[in-house]
């Protein structure tokens, strides 16, 4: 995974300048390793007992998937507007 902490400001750093193909690609296998994290530790898939580990994890994946779409379509959902504010001037949409 290209963050160990499932910290998006550390994902969007260290695939800035990439082209947004590559971009949507490291996205989808960032969020699937995230996701099989949630698989693999019995403690995370159940909601209710979630430790902190498993809830960042989980809103990691959101973050991860909600910004494929605004990468490939713009689309500006409520957890990619509040992640606008650290977004670099390089991932302005040409929608």
């Amino acid at each position: 995974m290209l963050s160990s902490s499932f910290d998006i400001s550390e994902f969007i750093r260290k695939v800035e300048g990439h082209p947004d193909q590559n971009i949507i690609l490291l996205a989808d296998k960032e969020a699937t390793a995230a996701e099989r994290y949630l698989y693999k530790h019995r403690q995370c898939r159940n909601p209710e007992q979630n430790s902190e580990e498993c809830a960042n994890a989980r809103k990691y994946i959101s973050l991860l998937k909600d910004f494929v779409l605004y990468i490939r379509h713009g689309v500006s959902t409520r957890l990619v507007r509040e992640l606008e504010v650290t977004l670099p001037d390089s991932f302005e949409r040409h929608c």
